[in-house]
């Protein structure tokens, strides 16, 4: 069994346009019926605006809803939006799976491209996949690995469910510890000195520090230990 990332480019198409502004994104859900198309794009951009006019400019897109948005810690605009649109032809995932391809987790976007992971049975089953999506566009293989292994990540409800769970003071002084160095080797700033920063006691900075730490090693450490292949 194989399992390979393949990487398709569609020249001229709105993907292949979005890499000027250096888009990453992930078909989240998808659906298809009667040639009509519902799907939900993640994305991270550097420009917000001109990213959705490529989107929505396409000529199989109907409509584009952004169902939330906001900034990046590194600055870039992040978005969930709801794209319908009409359907004149198979897509390459439709394509992929009537054929009885197997594509694992979401199909993202690139650099331009898309990229489909697939469950195969051998290389025979991948040069027959190669072949079915050149009929798209050019197509590179980005990895190929023999072994099966799913990824051990927390899924998208147990990550909102730990962020909008640590109230605003926790989240605020977490945010001061780092920006101010408090977890760098050596510190750069010691635990009183961040109590005066936030007008607040070492007493009640300890014990903000220590909730949201435990907080967030409580949830992380069981996908850490599963993630640990036995030696």
């Amino acid at each position: 069994m194989l399992t390979a990332e393949v990487r398709v480019w569609y020249d001229g198409d709105w993907t292949a346009k979005l890499a000027e502004f250096d888009v990453f994104g992930e078909f989240i859900a998808s659906t298809f019926r009667n040639h009509r198309y519902i799907g939900m794009l993640a994305l991270e951009t550097s420009e917000y605006e001109a990213t959705l006019d490529i989107i929505r400019s396409h000529e199989m897109v109907d409509s584009v809803d952004v169902v939330e948005q906001y900034e990046t810690p590194e600055g870039r605009c992040a978005a969930t939006v709801l794209l319908r649109g009409r359907l004149t032809e198979l897509t390459p995932l439709q394509a992929l799976m009537y054929e009885g391809y197997l594509p694992i987790g979401p199909t993202k976007l690139k650099n331009g491209c898309e990229h489909f992971n697939l469950l195969l049975g051998d290389r025979d089953e991948l040069s027959k996949a190669i072949e079915l999506l050149s009929e798209f566009g050019s197509v590179s293989v980005e990895r190929i690995t023999k072994d099966f292994r799913r990824e051990i990540t927390p899924s998208r409800a147990e990550w909102q469910e730990l962020l909008s769970s640590i109230p605003t003071r926790q989240r605020e002084f977490l945010n001061l510890a780092v920006k101010m160095g408090y977890f760098e080797i050596p510190r750069a700033v010691t635990l009183e000195e961040l109590a005066e920063e936030l007008g607040i006691t070492k007493t009640t900075a300890s014990t903000h520090l220590r909730k949201v730490e435990r907080k967030l090693v409580t949830f992380l450490l069981p996908y850490i230990n599963l993630s640990v292949k036995d030696d």
